[in-house]
């Protein structure tokens, strides 16, 4: 846990030692703001419900997410370092981890600074304080889905923008699965059983429960199996360096 956490550290620094953790934060802020207060008209709407802001979300994050990710592994190729990383003391899934946790805390930093939205709506609308708790959670374990994919990306190429695109395109894929008329579609024209099962892997499609201020168990099952399958596949690419 020691060399994991040292691994959390220097990523972590190196994040907000540059410019990139910062951009990504206030990018993602100015554009959620964007699409909720001015491109929705949130305040214009008949009846407004916040649960829209967290609609968003999962569209937002297979864009800025990758942002994040794309040179977690990337940059150590590049520049020649992760040969020497591999040589420390240290066990693969320790630096997998690492990794992983500081790209989800820099992600979380920005979530959570998405508290501003609800607390200015409260001023002139009733909030459902088990629903936005309940969005927060769906969101946090959502994201750290699509963290695990952008570092299992980001490992299996040396160039950063390949790497973003590649994870975008993967984040939506995974996103879009769990779409209702993706559901339908593949329900009507493959097989009902078919449909199902693809939704049920789509991240869409459980956060929408959250969204709704559910916290069900499966749900949470879900991402945390994803996550684990996705590091597990980070793991795996890092390890095939060593031989």
């Amino acid at each position: 846990m020691h060399n994991t956490w040292t691994i959390y550290r220097r990523e972590f620094a190196s994040a907000f030692n540059s410019p990139i953790a910062y951009i990504f934060i206030l990018a993602f802020l100015a554009i959620m703001a964007f699409f909720f207060f001015i491109f929705y008209r949130f305040f214009s709407l008949p009846s407004p419900d916040p649960r829209i802001y967290f609609e968003i979300l999962p569209l937002a994050f297979f864009i800025f997410i990758p942002a994040v990710t794309m040179r977690l592994w990337s940059e150590e190729k590049k520049q020649a370092t992760i040969e020497l990383l591999m040589t420390l003391p240290l066990k693969s899934w320790e630096i997998v981890a690492g990794k992983f946790l500081a790209g989800f805390t820099i992600v979380a930093v920005g979530l959570l600074l998405t508290v501003l939205m609800p607390i200015s709506v409260s001023f002139v609308l009733p909030l459902d304080a088990t629903a936005l708790v309940a969005s927060y959670v769906g969101a946090l374990l959502i994201a750290g889905v699509y963290v695990a994919i952008g570092s299992w990306i980001s490992a299996l190429t040396e160039n950063q923008i390949v790497a973003f695109v590649m994870s975008a395109l993967a984040c939506a894929l995974v996103c879009f699965m769990g779409f209702p008329n993706v559901i339908d579609w593949m329900s009507r024209n493959l097989h009902e059983t078919l449909g199902r099962l693809v939704g049920y892997f789509g991240t869409y499609f459980h956060y929408q429960k959250f969204a709704q201020g559910q916290i069900a168990l499966i749900d949470v099952v879900y991402a945390l199996s994803m996550i684990g399958l996705f590091l597990g596949l980070n793991n795996f690419a890092v390890e095939g360096r060593k031989y």
